[in-house]
């Protein structure tokens, strides 16, 4: 401001416009000081409102949105609502806040309802049906007043199986009507790909009775089905490896039922009933008991018969079939009763026994009628000898080393004995390769008293078993034994394996001379010759077959007596008969 100007404004004070006077004064124009002449009640003004300076921005903002006043559209609800937030606060000196917080009001009303019937427009164009225009709509219109039917939409059309919808679902309406349900869904998805995965029947099944509205329902029973089918196969293909304990449980939880196992020719009726029937800890004798009451005692006299075979060859399994067999009487009251009458009650059931303790030997003591007159007996020690112990022994011991006497103590000691020996080499078809473990003692603890023991483990080849039991037999450490020797055979046990019974034959000596006959045979024809060993066959050793009957799931079996009379016979063929005393003997006996 000039000189001239001030002198101006100092002339005119008391009469311009106060307004414009206040402006001066704020931009330092003129002070008061400067104005002495001015009245009272200007003073007063000019000191209440010169510290109220406008926001020139504010005006700015403002005026952009005056000419936007004639159009009632977003962009002036946009520039209104942003003024608004911005100098509502402030509120600076000449501000339009009430006035755009009234002119909001009035726009927003407008342009909602004309949104409105563009919306409503556009939704007449949305397919129902597809998830894509639905959640297109959604987007287009974030407050639509059809959100809840957009969101019901959108559920049906996700695939409640699917992990990505699911998720698509939860990020689009986190806290949707269907969020919980789509939740548990996830969880269940989990579950079910955790369960599937282990491909177990039993977790399978109680997957399902513990989650009746599982929306995999189908796909688990479906999984059930094959499963089951599976497990039928393998009952049928490989019942001596199958456990009779999955059987029961196949059964008790409902998985499997008994019409199922005899329709699909798994079980015939009559062994399913002793599965059903048959509480083998409470029905049965208990074995372990049997076996520890049961002593080796070779009555002298007789002759002793053993059976030599690595373990789970079916040695046990030929003792249970004589033991029924019509042809044949054992003495129950004798050293090895017990355990023979276990074995006849597992036999009569259809059960068979479990694998025998390493060290366990003992005799069943029996007599076979002659063929020739029924006057005269076969008087036999039958000798049952664990196989761990037979295998252990020959597989960690040199050819040339080894003897009878290392065969452990029961055992050695009735091969010593001078009774006359007839002995059969015990041959399963079904393997080559047997794992073994055994619990060794070492002593016994100073402080507890308990015993020290350490698990031995064995694997031995059947096949080379074999032949070093035929080179033990040659081995001039045993001569005296051999000497006692009236004959030695050969049984390929579990022959149900090789198919009916016209095949069976055919079939075992084919696996003889496959995997045993280049070995063994020249040898056991040699030994025979040099100790008159087999001499009705003309020194030749025989091959038999033997099957307890027909086997099922677990063990479990229809015993059928035609093999078990086969060996008796065999058994009656290789020993000599002693006359039964008649009455006229007992008189003459008193008498003399």
């Amino acid at each position: 401001m000039t000189e001239l100007q001030k002198k101006l404004v100092q002339q005119k004070c008391n009469s311009m416009n106060i307004d414009k006077l206040l402006q001066l004064v704020q931009t330092n124009e003129i002070s008061l000081e400067e104005l002495p002449d001015l009245s009272a009640e200007r003073v007063a003004y000019i000191e209440e409102n010169k510290n109220k300076v406008p926001n020139l921005q504010e005006q700015k903002e403002w005026a952009e949105i005056v000419p936007l006043l004639d159009n009632k559209d977003e962009a002036l609800l946009s520039k209104l609502k942003n003024y608004i937030l911005q100098w509502e606060s402030t509120r600076p000196t000449d501000n339009h806040v009430d006035e755009a917080l009234k002119l909001y009001h009035e726009v927003e009303e407008v342009v909602n309802k004309a949104m409105a019937e563009k919306e409503e427009a556009d939704w007449q164009a949305v397919d129902p049906f597809s998830k894509l225009s639905l959640i297109g709509h959604l987007n287009k219109y974030p407050n639509t007043t059809h959100r809840d039917e957009i969101e019901e939409n959108v559920w049906t059309c996700y695939n409640k199986e699917n992990v990505a919808d699911l998720n698509d679902y939860l990020t689009r309406f986190p806290n949707g009507k269907f969020a919980t349900e789509a939740r548990q869904m996830l969880n269940a998805i989990v579950e079910w790909d955790n369960t599937k995965n282990t491909g177990d029947i039993f977790l399978i099944n109680n997957y399902l009775q513990n989650n009746p509205e599982t929306p995999f329902r189908n796909q688990a029973e479906l999984l059930i089905t094959r499963l089951k089918q599976d497990e039928k196969n393998k009952m049928k293909t490989e019942p001596n490896n199958y456990e009779v304990e999955r059987l029961k449980k196949l059964l008790t939880e409902h998985i499997l039922t008994p019409q199922e196992l005899i329709f699909d020719n798994v079980l015939p009726e009559n062994v399913l009933q002793v599965l059903l029937d048959t509480d083998v800890k409470n029905d049965l004798p208990d074995i372990n008991q049997a076996i520890h009451e049961s002593t080796p005692e070779c009555k002298e006299g007789y002759t002793d018969v053993f059976f030599f075979g690595v373990p789970s060859t079916g040695k046990t399994c030929v003792l249970m079939g004589l033991s029924r067999s019509d042809s044949l009487r054992i003495n129950l009251a004798a050293g090895g009763g017990d355990y023979a009458s276990a074995l006849q009650q597992y036999t009569d059931v259809g059960i068979t026994v479990p694998r025998t303790p390493g060290s366990f030997v003992t005799t069943l003591e029996a007599t076979i009628s002659s063929k020739a007159s029924q006057n005269a007996l076969h008087r036999i020690n039958l000798v049952e000898m664990s196989g761990e112990e037979f295998a252990f022994s020959i597989a960690n011991n040199p050819d040339h080393e080894f003897s009878f006497e290392d065969m452990g103590t029961g055992a050695t000691e009735l091969l010593k004995n001078d009774n006359r020996k007839v002995f059969f080499l015990i041959i399963d078809p079904t393997a080559n390769v047997v794992r073994i473990n055994r619990e060794i003692t070492d002593g016994f603890d100073e402080m507890t008293g308990k015993p020290l023991t350490r698990l031995e483990r064995c694997v031995v080849n059947q096949p080379t078993i074999i032949q070093k039991m035929v080179n033990l037999l040659e081995n001039e450490k045993n001569a005296e034994i051999m000497k006692k020797v009236d004959s030695i055979h050969i049984i390929m046990t579990k022959s149900d394996t090789l198919g009916d019974a016209v095949e069976r034959e055919e079939k075992a000596l084919q696996i003889f001379n496959t995997k045993y006959k280049s070995n063994i045979l020249e040898p056991l024809l040699d030994l025979c010759k040099d100790y008159n060993i087999n001499s009705h066959t003309g020194f030749r050793p025989k091959l038999y077959t033997f099957s307890l009957g027909t086997f099922y799931v677990g063990g479990l079996y229809e015993y059928e007596q035609a093999d078990s009379n086969k060996l008796v016979i065999a058994i009656r063929n290789s020993t000599q008969s002693e006359r039964k005393q008649t009455l006229w003997d007992k008189i003459k006996k008193i008498v003399n």
